[in-house]
């Protein structure tokens, strides 16, 4: 079928369907091929629902649901078919939980977990004898979890919530120390005041004494005859009436600060304690800016008893450095007392997403939630390209280029795993970003990541000097790949059951959406043919390999019938701007570098240029070698021979092996049939171990360009007419 005549053609270029077959469909009620096994997820066993842990003594600050039960289970299931009834029950109860967070249901971990059992036990009524040891063994399994907190499913508001609370767990553990701080700091002052009282005239008054010594003493002393006694010893010295004041004036700050308090009780000012967590940058921005004066007069407290205690306050060195000090004097370490304020966003629209930007460059302790809940949008554009996915990653990418900044971007799905990176964020001294994609539930999220769409990052300042210890591509698979890859079983018309090794691409997550159905027409099995050529595929061919082909994704119906869908070429040209954002993003994390390619290249023909030998001089004729030499030349002494390997036939594959880089794209694509010998050089171990269309890829990948992919050894490979006018420059 040639290309201009193809109906499919004509669709994927131009978008026209009027040629199209009636069953070559807009896919309205489709979805990807390999979300085929995945129908009720509240049966699934994911990383959620989650526990907020809000038990002290050391426990992690969240855990998930599997988790909890997996670690209870090894603590109290015998091995062997002696645990089999206890793992049943215990599983049956976690999986009454899932189904109760599903149903929307919120609360505790304990409080779920009971309900949970009462649903199981009283399932007909009143229990039997069989019920009450099944509610004797789940209140005892319960009695066995070292923790409790709230337990969360996956929602829009999950990103938020666990993000809070990795906040609050890093701010309590932050504040605890500095808390006691400014109570030791307010004792030890008081205590100065207290003493220099107490060798006062005033102290050895009668009244003062028996307050001193308690009431309930008075029947044992005569406080009168004991302050008649006391006035003729010596008086001690009083303090300055500058240093006490002083010394009054600090103890005042650290009574009435409202920074750091252990519960909401209001300060001995009378004021409750300030908030740290707002929904708008603006707000926060405005408190911050107001709490500014607060802030220096609590660090100029903290910095005048520190001095007073130790006696090394100088009144001509100090009183006007701390009359001057004020707030325009606090820096970065002075921040770093302070709690830092957590903002949940939402959505971020132009507006908003300058406001966190100019957050991010002040430097200032913010934490900001940033939550994208749509990365496709719509398809009302006409004429300009598809931005799929860039909206949400737009804010991320720009904070990059912020170098103080942590940046954390992740779908929602991704979170729990990479709980220690968001912990790490809030943690840290200056300002942060969690750029999350929370989507229509848990499956899509983890497909926009699967698919490049939304893929995951952190960038953590803190971590050290150079970008590969900064920065990290944690949260996404196969790093390595352009896409991700999985086995796609399904039944053939025979009812025989095939495999095929299926990409996941930006193609296949847009194809979840239904307002891009138009850009896909689906082709029943009946019409397959060798010019349907998978997206991820296509993307690499050359413009003239493209020629009679046509692009499409694997896509199933309602009733799990498999279709092959093919796609229009704007969908093909956001999948190839995905691909690149990707590839840039791999080299960032330090992924098939340009750079390091390059560099290799040159190393490459500056070897050969220097130790690879010359072509081997045929040998002398023997007429030639009869000939009496010249008189006055010298007898030239016989050069070393060097006998070349034998070239493989052009009809075997083969490897340069001697010039590999080990850069592992040939044994990643088929390790079977590609190998590495004893020092890390590539060889064809098998090439009856993979088709001839691996051979061919695996030339093109190939950086030094040393696989040579010979002729195909399966004449009945389809489209070996193609495969064979790539292999020929590599020949």
């Amino acid at each position: 079928m040639s290309h201009a005549a193809s109906p499919l053609a004509a669709f994927h270029l131009i978008g026209d369907r009027s040629a199209l077959e009636s069953s070559s469909q807009a896919p309205m009620q489709f979805r990807p091929a390999l979300f085929g096994t995945y129908h009720d997820l509240s049966t699934l066993r994911t990383d959620y629902p989650v526990v907020l842990v809000t038990t002290p003594g050391g426990s992690p600050w969240v855990k998930s649901l599997s988790d909890i039960i997996d670690e209870l289970l090894q603590a109290i299931a015998e091995p062997g078919t002696g645990g089999e009834e206890t793992r049943r029950q215990v599983l049956a109860q976690e999986q009454a939980i899932r189904s109760l967070v599903a149903g929307g249901q919120e609360g505790t971990l304990s409080q779920l977990w009971e309900r949970a059992r009462e649903h199981l036990v009283h399932t007909d009524g009143e229990p039997s004898a069989i019920d009450g040891k099944l509610d004797d063994k789940l209140t005892s399994a319960f009695d066995a979890i070292p923790l409790d907190g709230e337990i969360i499913g996956f929602d829009n508001r999950l990103a938020a919530r666990l993000v809070t609370r990795a906040w609050q767990e890093s701010e309590n553990l932050r504040s605890k120390d500095l808390q006691k701080r400014i109570g030791r700091l307010a004792q030890k002052l008081s205590d100065i005041l207290k003493v220099n009282h107490m060798h006062s005239p005033g102290a050895r008054q009668p009244g003062e004494l028996e307050s001193a010594m308690g009431s309930g003493n008075s029947k044992v002393f005569d406080f009168e005859a004991m302050a008649r006694i006391l006035k003729t010893a010596p008086v001690a010295e009083p303090l300055p009436a500058s240093r006490r004041k002083r010394i009054q004036s600090a103890i005042d700050t650290l009574d009435s600060q409202r920074f750091f308090h252990s519960n909401s009780a209001p300060s001995k000012s009378g004021k409750s304690p300030f908030a740290f967590a707002f929904s708008e940058c603006g707000e926060a921005l405005k408190a911050f800016r107001k709490r500014l004066p607060e802030m220096a007069a609590l660090v100029k407290a903290i910095s005048v008893a520190e001095l007073e205690i130790d006696n090394h306050y100088s009144e001509s060195r100090h009183d006007h450095f701390f009359k001057e000090f004020s707030e325009h004097q606090l820096g970065p370490r002075d921040l770093e007392l302070f709690p830092s304020y957590l903002i949940e966003t939402g959505q971020v629209d132009d507006q908003v997403q300058e406001e966190i930007l100019q957050i991010l460059r002040a430097g200032l302790p913010f934490k900001i939630v940033a939550q994208t809940n749509d990365i496709l949008g719509d398809d009302s554009l006409a004429g300009g390209q598809l931005t799929f996915g860039t909206q949400g990653q737009q804010l991320a990418r720009m904070a990059l280029g912020i170098d103080q900044a942590f940046v954390l971007q992740a779908a929602a799905s991704s979170l729990y795993r990479m709980n220690h990176q968001v912990l790490a964020g809030v943690s840290t001294s200056g300002p942060a970003l969690f750029s999350i994609y929370c989507g229509a539930g848990y499956i899509e999220t983890a497909a926009a990541t699967e698919s490049r769409a939304f893929p995951g990052f952190v960038y953590n300042p803190e971590s050290g000097r150079n970008q590969a210890a900064c920065f990290s591509l944690t949260g996404n698979p196969a790093q390595e790949k352009d896409w991700t890859g999985h086995e796609l079983n399904y039944e053939n018309p025979d009812h025989d059951y095939e495999t095929e090794h299926t990409a996941f691409t930006l193609v296949d997550f847009i194809a979840l959406a239904p307002q891009f159905s138009r850009r896909f027409a689906c082709v029943p099995r009946a019409e397959w043919g060798y010019d349907l050529v998978p997206v991820s595929e296509f993307l690499g061919l050359s413009g003239h390999a493209r020629v009679d082909k046509v692009p499409f994704v694997p896509l199933i119906d309602s009733d799990n019938v498999l279709y092959r869908a093919v796609v229009d070429e704007r969908l093909l040209d956001a999948a190839r701007r995905c691909l690149t954002a990707w590839h840039k993003l791999q080299e960032m994390g330090g992924i098939n570098n340009s750079h390091a390619a390059a560099a290799v290249a040159e190393a490459k023909i500056a070897w050969e240029a220097e130790y690879v030998p010359p072509a081997v001089q045929p040998e002398p004729s023997p007429a030639a070698s009869t000939a009496d030499p010249a008189p006055e030349a010298a007898a030239p002494k016989p050069a070393a021979t060097i006998t070349p390997e034998p070239a493989p036939s052009s009809d075997d594959p083969w490897i340069e092996t001697i010039r590999c880089t080990t850069c592992n794209e040939c044994t990643q694509l088929n390790d079977r049939m590609f190998s590495y010998d004893g020092e890390k050089r590539a060889f064809i171990k098998d090439p009856d171990a993979g088709t001839y269309r691996e051979l061919v890829e695996a030339a093109e990948t190939c950086q030094v360009a040393i696989i040579h992919p010979g002729k195909p050894r399966n004449p009945d490979e389809p489209g070996l007419e193609e495969l064979l006018e790539r292999a020929a420059p590599f020949m």
